[in-house]
């Protein structure tokens, strides 16, 4: 039986500042002129590496004053960048539970706010047998060695593992280690792919 290991952000909750941040800035330009002007993606995968949200805010509202009440609300209202869950996906994984397949997280996810997604969609807290929460190891995909802690804590083959990812360079990373990587595009198609390798 094959051990299926799923990213969580964009494949079983949705995530996007974009709808956030227009409720801070004056309208959509803005809105992406922010985004890239702070670098914005790169330094949210810091706070995935386990820098704090506290000291991640002061940092760059020191450097971007203009924008320090945005990086602020980010903080407070983090819980409304995640809307919902994609129920598709979270439909495959039930399937997959209830056919006992052995489940398993990589996530690149801030150490603070984990808990919080936890809450929000109970299934991130009870469907797997680990979770490898980068914020918690300060190291993220697509790092070799995140991947590696999953297999040797568990002691999964990686010819036993098929993982699954939104993020392309993710998925590289994981064949590079000889897992079977699926690139997630939608649920349907995910479904497929299983269904291809005979999981579903």
């Amino acid at each position: 039986m094959k051990n299926i290991i799923f990213d969580v952000g964009k494949v079983l909750i949705q995530w996007d500042v974009r709808p956030f941040f227009l409720k801070h800035l004056d309208d959509q330009d803005a809105v992406e002129t922010f985004l890239e002007e702070v670098d914005f993606f790169n330094w949210n995968l810091e706070l995935d590496r386990g820098l704090s949200f506290y000291d991640g805010v002061q940092e760059q509202s020191a450097k971007f004053p203009q924008y320090a009440k945005a990086f602020e609300a980010f903080n407070e209202g983090w819980r409304e960048t995640v809307p919902g869950p994609i129920s598709g996906t979270v439909d495959i994984l039930a399937q997959l539970k209830s056919k006992n397949v052995p489940l398993y997280a990589i996530t690149n996810f801030s150490h603070e706010k984990w808990p919080i997604a936890c809450e929000m969609f109970p299934y991130l807290g009870n469907s797997f047998i680990d979770t490898i929460v980068s914020g918690e190891h300060k190291m993220i995909k697509p790092d070799p060695a995140i991947y590696q802690l999953l297999l040797d804590r568990n002691q999964l083959n990686p010819e036993d593992c098929i993982f699954i990812d939104d993020t392309l360079d993710n998925v590289n990373a994981a064949i590079e280690l000889g897992i079977d990587g699926l690139l997630f595009t939608s649920p349907e198609q995910f479904a497929k792919d299983l269904k291809e390798r005979d999981v579903l």
